[in-house]
């Protein structure tokens, strides 16, 4: 089956809210200094809960001891011990089987940018990387399969129809012709192309990027593949980084968005909209486009990688020498982002990946194979343009009604200090996703200005100790953290649209649950705000990273283990799981009455936490988790186990028997 058929199959009308959303901010008037946004924001009930499975992510630097031969990681490997790492990496992950088949047509999407940069710079996807693959994809259906090399660089117009500059000098042309590779069935394809060579997508409600109505454009060869494989270089980027999934913003092809991609064309004037406003929909674009992609596997080039900048120079290298790989592309870029030093869940495309079911961004479900991210990690420059400084900000809100005031003094609900909302009671929303740093409660209160309003959350720190907020607002700002008042500001502002920072404070946070409260109030125009909770960093080109470990969630958490087996009386759930005794593999099933934040943790009969199975959002109905006794990388001992589910004011908890 073809992968856009594949595709429209897979698509689900999640829900008519966000749909609704949209029709609604559509008709929004505008004033001529501030304007309510199409699309900001979706209730989180709108996005399919998806539970993903347990996935390996392989990881190989050039001295692996397992490889035949190891070359030190400070010089340039060569192409034999680049293929040595390319074929160890696939192995370790679980091979090709049920990836690629005899009679496959495969596309290697590879990450093609600079029109002079060689191979091996780290600003292009390193041609040996490619190569590799080549001649491994060819060894495994025992020649039965047709390669076809894709890109859609924006610096190709030259010649719109044929391999331009940037494929030859970047190396791959030269594959055309190299005698290793003789006889197997490739070639090199831009997706650029023309008008008449395009087909339309329509996402519908799995779409995210509101400015192009949730629709795009791609060549019509991608309804002609049966495998689609990312072969990104890892490097800094204005979103955060580039690995798997930013790689997907060249199947755009340049005939419909333009030269560069922003520019537009008599077709699609608008180009792709990285900016709208003071909207960014880069995140978006990457997410829509690699839903479209659908990739099916992913073999990453972090031979020599860039920091600072996406654009090749020798004072942004820094040489890894590892190939990744792996077959859930959110997993992949998870690990990459780590290898940096930096943070997943302040990589908005990745998070926003998670969400819309293209793979999971859940450490605890992603086991890595070869070599540590301790063993390979190093601290990079963060991007040196604006949008790259700034983690993340928190994006999913309990969000009240709006209070006709401007008297931020005031209490405009009773001890707003110690607030815990919960959702959907007492004047605050359900969870609330705003698909930007910058909460857009402009767009969210259609436009109301003299009003005061509040935004809640609960966040999870796995220690006691010192951070930072990083925040940004329109006019005056209350913070309260755990019941006490830690920041405040009072007047007029503006914020970087980048950053998205006013400013910086340091905060104590608590080992556990911490309660965050955010007042702020609209005179006129613009109103939002930002905020992340960031580790303290006296560097600035390190700074900005989410405290690792911390997480945001809008329903508060039990986690008194005595109350592993107690009667929950009306709030009690069921729990199920089948087999039992579980030998390798269990699928525990549960029906929520309501959507909440659901948590499965194993305990041992003496109440000690072992692990946590699952910590996320679900939608209300019936859920499956499959659960593995070697879910921490260690089997469970033979015995008896507790399975204990928590679901806002709702728990219950089943006995499991592990077997051999």
């Amino acid at each position: 089956m073809n992968k856009i058929a594949t595709l429209k199959k897979r698509i689900t009308w999640i829900s008519i809210t966000a749909i609704a959303f949209a029709a609604i901010c559509w008709d929004m008037s505008t004033s001529e200094s501030t304007a309510i946004e199409e699309g900001t924001f979706r209730f989180e009930s709108a996005f399919e809960a998806v539970d993903y499975p347990n996935t390996k992510v392989a990881v190989v630097p050039s001295d692996y001891s397992d490889l035949t031969t190891q070359v030190s990681r400070s010089v340039d490997p060569g192409y034999a011990q680049i293929e040595l790492m390319v074929r160890k990496a696939v192995e370790l992950q679980g091979g090709l089987d049920g990836v690629v088949a005899k009679g496959n047509k495969v596309m290697l999407k590879v990450n093609l940018v600079g029109g002079n940069s060689p191979s091996g710079q780290g600003e292009n996807t390193d041609v040996r990387v490619v190569k590799a693959l080549i001649k491994i994809l060819h060894e495994h259906t025992e020649g039965d399969i047709t390669i076809i090399i894709g890109e859609g660089t924006a610096r190709s117009n030259d010649d719109i129809n044929s391999v331009t500059s940037v494929w030859a000098n970047s190396g791959y042309r030269d594959l055309l012709t190299d005698p290793y590779l003789s006889g197997i069935n490739f070639s090199l394809f831009n997706l650029n192309q023309t008008y008449s060579d395009l087909v339309e997508v329509d996402l519908g409600s799995k779409g995210t990027g509101a400015p192009h109505g949730y629709k795009y454009h791609i060549h019509k060869l991608h309804n002609e593949i049966d495998v689609f494989i990312s072969v990104p270089v890892l490097k800094i980027h204005n979103t955060g980084m580039t690995a798997a999934l930013k790689n997907q913003i060249g199947i755009a092809p340049a005939a419909y968005y333009g030269y560069n991609k922003m520019k537009g064309t008599s077709y699609y004037p608008s180009g792709l909209v990285h900016d709208v406003g003071h909207r960014r929909w880069t995140t978006e674009e990457i997410v829509d486009l690699s839903t479209i992609a659908d990739i099916n596997f992913v073999v990453v080039d972090a031979v020599m990688c860039l920091q600072s900048s996406k654009t090749y120079s020798p004072e942004n290298q820094v040489r890894f020498n590892t190939v990744l790989a792996g077959k859930d592309p959110v997993a992949v870029d998870n690990v990459c982002t780590r290898l940096f030093c930096m943070n997943p869940d302040d990589i908005a495309h990745i998070t926003l990946s998670e969400k819309v079911g293209l793979g999971t961004n859940d450490p605890e479900k992603i086991e890595v194979v070869g070599a540590t991210i301790d063993q390979v990690k190093k601290k990079v420059k963060h991007n040196t343009e604006n949008e790259g400084l700034f983690g993340q900000g928190n994006r999913t809100w309990l969000v009240s009604g709006t209070f006709n005031s401007t008297d931020m003094s005031a209490e405009q609900i009773a001890n707003e200090a110690t607030l815990e909302p919960v959702a959907g009671e007492n004047g605050f929303s359900q969870p609330v996703y705003f698909f930007d740093d910058r909460i857009d409660l402009l767009s969210y209160y259609s436009g109301a200005s003299n009003v005061i309003s509040y935004a809640f959350t609960y966040f999870y720190a796995p220690k006691d100790q010192q951070a930072e907020f990083w925040v940004g607002s329109d006019d005056d700002m209350i913070i309260y953290l755990n019941g006490q008042k830690v920041y405040t500001y009072s007047g007029t502002r503006t914020y970087s649209d980048g950053m998205l920072l006013s400013e910086k404070k340091t905060i104590s946070i608590k080992q556990g649950e911490n309660s965050l409260l955010v007042k702020t109030l609209n005179k006129s125009g613009d109103y939002s705000f930002a905020l992340n909770i960031c580790e303290v960093e006296t560097v600035e080109v390190y700074s900005g990273n989410r405290v690792d470990g911390l997480k945001f969630y809008t329903t508060k958490q039990t986690t008194n283990p005595t109350d592993l087996i107690e009667n929950y009386a009306n709030t009690k759930l069921t729990l199920d799981n089948y087999p039992n005794p579980v030998i390798n593999e269990a699928t525990l099933k549960f029906e929520l009455p309501v959507a909440s934040r659901t948590s499965l943790d194993i305990y041992d009969l003496n109440g000690r936490h072992l692990y946590n199975i699952v910590n996320k959002e679900f939608a209300a109905g019936e859920h499956l988790v499959r659960w593995s006794v070697d879910q921490s990388g260690k089997r469970l001992p033979e015995g008896l186990y507790i399975c204990k589910i928590t679901a806002g004011k709702y728990a219950g908890s089943i006995k499991i028997t592990v077997s051999k």
